[in-house]
């Protein structure tokens, strides 16, 4: 997998977006671009308003843009629990003409609690805004994988997504 692709990893927080984000940027040596990263580098940490919130995607779809166009692969990872945050993704990828995949992370429930009520670097969501997400989620409507981060090891993770990404891109 030489040449640029986007690649986004969607889930509820505390899902492990991130950790399988970040294994995959290293492995595939892609530049990985956080919503939760983009967030304090904008100096929005705490706010979540509908203003903030484009504000954050709109500076990760620029970074993504400018990494696509140097020849990059790219690795996004939010939530992305509303369509009309996907939409413009796909859009981008068109624009760039580079493949596009999607990725679907979830745990148990319980497992989330749990993760939650640890100190996460970066993230703020606690178990409120998980639950808020959770009830506005829209069902992914593309093709994409869905992992399972609560039965998998990061290992499993890594090889369902590598075969998965030379099997779509065919």
């Amino acid at each position: 997998m030489n040449k640029p692709f986007l690649l986004l990893i969607a889930g509820l927080p505390a899902s492990g977006k991130t950790w399988l984000a970040r294994h995959l940027a290293d492995k595939l040596a892609a530049t990985h671009i956080n919503s939760d990263n983009v967030r304090t580098a904008l100096g929005l940490r705490g706010q979540y308003g509908q203003s903030a919130k484009q504000a954050v995607y709109n500076a990760m779809l620029e970074r993504a843009g400018q990494a696509l166009q140097a020849g990059e692969k790219v690795i996004v990872d939010s939530t992305f629990y509303k369509k009309k945050l996907r939409q413009a993704w796909m859009e981008l990828a068109l624009k760039h003409m580079v493949p596009f995949y999607f990725i679907e992370i979830k745990i148990p429930e319980t497992t989330a609690f749990q993760r939650l009520q640890k100190k996460r670097e970066d993230s703020e969501a606690d178990w409120e805004v998980y639950q808020k997400i959770k009830k506005e989620w829209e069902p992914l409507e593309n093709p994409h994988l869905t992992l399972d981060a609560g039965t998998l090891s990061l290992e499993e993770m890594t090889q369902a997504t590598e075969t998965y990404l030379v099997t779509m891109k065919k």
